[in-house]
């Protein structure tokens, strides 16, 4: 189960709470709201199949409970079955539009299908709605990175760290920033203040890579992937950056082997073809790595952890 679907299941049953205490009676909403309850139970033990058939037997006693369409919809995205998710959370919205959890549950889908422009909306919505959906504001400042509202993302993921300090994921989108602006002190700065906190935080080693890069230390920017991938074995960005720097080093097979690595990893995101063409070109700058990464961003999105 992922952290994602834990937090909106205890969101939802904090909604539901108190809704079955203002309505304790026996009537279809009542006993709608209690499958509900059941079926977050379920679905927090890891019955799936027992979630489903609660959440389904609520929508069938009461339609418009958003809850049950909202618990539903997080049932069958974690057995992969998304089609059917997204439409049990754009039904959760439309019941339940001042809850903040549908709206970023709704998001996060259409953000791994690549629909960015319709999930903005419903990020700004979940932000509003919830001061202190660190999440919502993460995703969000990474999709303004694309649309070049950088000053915007910046100040998000500055308001996700004043509330949740050790959010190892949005001080490494700032030392990103810094890089971007050529701004390397501040970049190692957000590097060690993560590794000070977690020495083996794949967060911390991956932009002490790239900052090491900037400087053209390859060989300690190689070190910084190593140890990367070690805590972080699926890392896109290192196993791109580990392929090029290899290369530079005119370690040609290791680098070969690099790259055949990341394409097992994940055929259909990594594109060997385009890894290749970095190789080849011997690229002096990550900035080719970087273009690669923003062009398939939700694909490659490192896990959140909270």
């Amino acid at each position: 189960m992922t952290t994602l679907l834990i937090l909106h299941s205890v969101l939802a049953a904090a909604i539901l709470l108190g809704q079955v205490q203002s309505d304790p009676s026996s009537s279809p909403v009542g006993a709608a709201a209690k499958l509900v309850a059941e079926g977050f139970a379920s679905f927090d033990r890891g019955d799936a199949q027992a979630a489903e058939m609660a959440f389904r037997q609520a929508v069938a006693l009461e339609p418009a409970l958003g809850e049950a369409h909202y618990g539903l919809g997080v049932t069958l995205q974690a057995q992969h079955q998304n089609p059917a998710a997204q439409r049990e959370f754009q039904l959760a919205v439309r019941l339940l539009p001042d809850v903040a959890a549908p709206h970023a549950a709704l998001a996060e889908l259409l953000l791994a299908t690549g629909n960015s422009g319709a999930a903005r909306g419903l990020l700004e919505r979940a932000v509003t709605l919830d001061p202190k959906d660190t999440r919502s504001r993460y995703r969000l400042a990474l999709l303004l990175v694309d649309v070049g509202e950088v000053d915007r993302s910046v100040e998000l993921l500055e308001e996700c760290l004043k509330l949740q300090p050790n959010f190892d994921a949005a001080r490494e989108q700032l030392g990103l920033h810094a890089l971007r602006r050529g701004d390397v002190d501040d970049a190692f700065l957000q590097a060690n203040t993560i590794l000070r906190a977690k020495p083996r935080s794949a967060e911390g080693h991956r932009l002490m890579a790239l900052a090491l890069w900037r400087q053209r230390d390859t060989e300690s920017a190689l070190a910084e992937c190593a140890e990367a991938l070690t805590v972080d074995p699926d890392s896109q960005s290192m196993m791109a950056l580990e392929a090029v720097g290899l290369w530079k080093l005119e370690r040609k097979k290791d680098a070969q082997r690099s790259l055949v690595r990341a394409y097992k990893a994940q055929p259909q995101i990594i594109k060997s073809e385009v890894l290749c063409r970095l190789i080849l070109c011997d690229s002096p700058d990550i900035a080719l790595v970087n273009d690669f990464l923003k062009r398939n961003r939700w694909a490659v999105l490192p896990p959140y952890s909270p």
